[in-house]
This record gives C-alpha cells, structure tokens and sequence, in this order.
C-alpha cells in the first residue's frame, strides 16, 4: 500500500490532536510564554503541552503566533 501523507495530515486534522486539547482562548492567552520558550530553545511541549498542536490546526492561531513571533524576533 502506498503513503499518502495528505491523507494523513487531512485525517490528523479531523481527528484531532491525540494529547491534551487547546482551545483558541487558551492558546491566545498563552502565546506569549509559548513564544518565548520557542525562542529560548525550550521544549513547549513539555511546558506546555498540546498548544503546538493548535497552532498546527487553527489558521488564525498560527496566524496570530507567526505574527507574534516576527514581532519578538525583531526585538532581539
């Protein structure tokens, strides 16, 4: 049987994250710690755990984390 990894990741997205599940209220209000450890080379999932699966499937999340993100990295 052949790979099909757009299936995959569009089956992933349907079902869901298999960890713990974030809310886009919960992301918003952690975004700013989540950034900050990704910059600092923490391990976000650790800390903070399902918030990077969010991001992978919540357009406007990952919209509003690259935003943030650029925006921190310009500060450094």
């Amino acid at each position: 049987m052949t790979e099909r990894p757009d299936l995959k990741q569009a089956l992933g997205r349907l079902l869901g994250p298999a960890g713990p599940e974030v809310g886009c209220d919960e992301c918003f209000e952690q975004l700013d710690r989540y950034v900050e450890l990704e910059l600092a080379g923490e391990d976000t999932e650790a800390v903070l755990p399902g918030l990077g699966a969010h991001l992978a499937g919540c357009p406007a999340c990952r919209e509003e984390h690259a935003s943030l993100r650029a925006l921190v990295s310009g500060e450094r």
